[in-house]
């Protein structure tokens, strides 16, 4: 079990979760350092890692562990012309049946589509805004 946090909580895309931390019960992966950067993604939901289990963290394979201690769950940004939407959990169908959940990946199509707009810059400070067209 992980405590996902709400990064965006302005973002149609995490709307589902009204800006409420949850926890979820699925096989979750995490990406290494060269995988994502907020440099060039817009974080939509990340581990809250404060509140993993010391047992949870230890279990971690050393080649995926961050060191920046930034697990991002779901994001979006821009590819050329087209839109990518990346979410880590789904791995078990119950998953599914979390409404907030379903409703998330639904967002998370309809942005990749170009039918839901959303602020999609970066998510790093320093960068500026973007919304999506």
């Amino acid at each position: 079990m992980i405590v996902v946090k709400i990064d965006d909580p302005k973002s149609p895309l995490t709307a589902p979760f009204h800006g409420q931390p949850f926890e979820i019960r699925d096989e979750t992966y995490t990406y290494p350092m060269e995988s994502f950067s907020r440099q060039n993604v817009h974080v939509l939901t990340s581990v809250d890692y404060s509140k993993m289990s010391e047992e949870d963290k230890a279990k971690e394979p050393a080649a995926s562990k961050r060191t920046d201690g930034d697990y991002a769950l779901s994001w979006i940004r821009r590819d050329g012309k087209g839109r990518v939407f990346v979410e880590a959990h789904g791995h078990s169908e119950r998953v599914y049946a979390i409404r907030p959940m379903l409703e998330h990946v639904l967002a998370g199509v309809q942005y990749a589509l170009g039918d839901l707009q959303a602020d999609d810059a970066p998510s790093a400070k320093g960068t500026t805004t973007r919304a999506a067209k």
